[in-house]
């Protein structure tokens, strides 16, 4: 099967999760053409088949979602946008795919592409607007935005998946990790992995030395500007991005500090990490994130960078009783987007949920 894969560029997840289903699709036989839309994509990701377009990103000021610098920066980009999806149009016409995905991309699922087969968007937006699944009683304006946005970015699709931490409803299925991460045995070390791929929502680096000097705790950090990685400081060491290196680190930490992001989170859960999230403010997706991660006892979340906290963090239960859902693997998660038969049962959603 042709297959047109599409993927948003801003920060990793999106492209974390096409690192993992593209190789799956071309072992089944699939023949996989790559579109990226948004800030230029790290050189960690390498696809076969790869073009990328300026697209449309968010705006942050302040490590906050600026909605009206955004449709304001979108409009000035319609131009470019418009020649993004022509292009696109151009690429569907001389491939002829006979399935779109979409993860988030904007263009690969827009109706002016007019691919001439089914587009299939999945993503972890998609389930922030699954009614089965449980929001924080909060959100007001920045939940009405993203919801609007969501909807815009998914526009065109025939049929929406929404990454979920659980099995809530049809719609859902389970996040996409890397093999690897699945097959690393954790360990027990003595550093604190910390990460954020906002640059505007970040502890300053002076403070993170000073605390790490204070407590005498060596840090790994990771999502910090370059010239950060040329310095030297007996307890911190901010390295640059590295797939392999970064999993490594994490699976040798004693707690990961993070963004209310969905991969990174989920990979310290599978190594049994105790793991603090602290979301990004007005960005609504990551505020549902942290209240669910929360609400699921997979991780503990808080207001700002508090190293203290996770040094206090348990971390998770060898029985939790979502691993089996984190576990149930790319397969299925390919058999769903291909509407292929899948044998895996799932456990019924009254069950997976921890105990209070």
């Amino acid at each position: 099967m042709r297959i047109l894969y599409g993927a948003f560029s801003q920060g990793n997840g999106h492209l974390s999760k096409a690192s993992v289903l593209v190789p799956l699709l071309e072992a089944r036989g699939h023949e996989v053409r790559v579109i990226t839309s948004g800030p230029p994509p790290t050189s960690c990701y390498q696809f076969n088949w790869h073009r990328h377009f300026p697209g449309i990103s968010y705006v942050a000021k302040n490590g906050r979602t600026d909605y009206l610098a955004s449709f304001q920066q979108w409009s000035r980009r319609l131009p470019t946008l418009f020649q993004g999806i022509w292009a696109i149009r151009g690429i569907a016409r001389e491939f002829q795919p006979e399935l779109v995905i979409s993860d988030f991309e904007p263009m690969t699922a827009s109706p002016l592409v007019e691919p001439g087969c089914e587009v299939v968007s999945i993503s972890r937006q998609v389930s922030l607007l699954d009614p089965d699944v449980p929001m924080p009683p909060v959100g007001g304006f920045d939940r009405k935005m993203t919801r609007s946005v969501i909807r815009v970015f998914t526009c065109g699709a025939d049929r929406k998946y929404g990454y979920h931490y659980e099995p809530a409803s049809f719609r859902c299925v389970p996040p996409l990790i890397r093999a690897a991460a699945k097959q690393r045995r954790p360990e027990m070390g003595e550093h604190v992995l910390l990460y954020s791929g906002l640059p505007s929502f970040q502890p300053q680096p002076a403070d993170v030395v000073a605390w790490a000097r204070k407590n005498r705790q060596r840090v790994i950090a990771y999502g910090f500007a370059p010239e950060c990685a040329i310095e030297r400081e007996r307890f911190v060491s901010f390295r640059r991005p590295n797939p392999g290196q970064f999993l490594e680190d994490m699976a040798t930490s004693r707690g990961v500090i993070t963004t209310a992001g969905l991969s990174t989170p989920i990979e310290a859960f599978l190594l049994r990490k105790p793991l603090v999230v602290v979301p990004i403010p007005r960005q609504w997706e990551q505020t549902v994130n942290a209240f669910q991660l929360h609400e699921a006892k997979i991780a503990c979340s808080a207001p700002d960078w508090d190293f203290d906290k996770l040094l206090e963090t348990p971390a998770p239960a060898a029985d939790h009783p979502l691993l089996s859902w984190m576990h149930t693997g790319s397969d299925y998660v390919l058999n769903r987007i291909l509407d292929e038969p899948t044998t895996i049962t799932l456990p019924p959603q009254e069950t997976v949920r921890p105990a209070a």
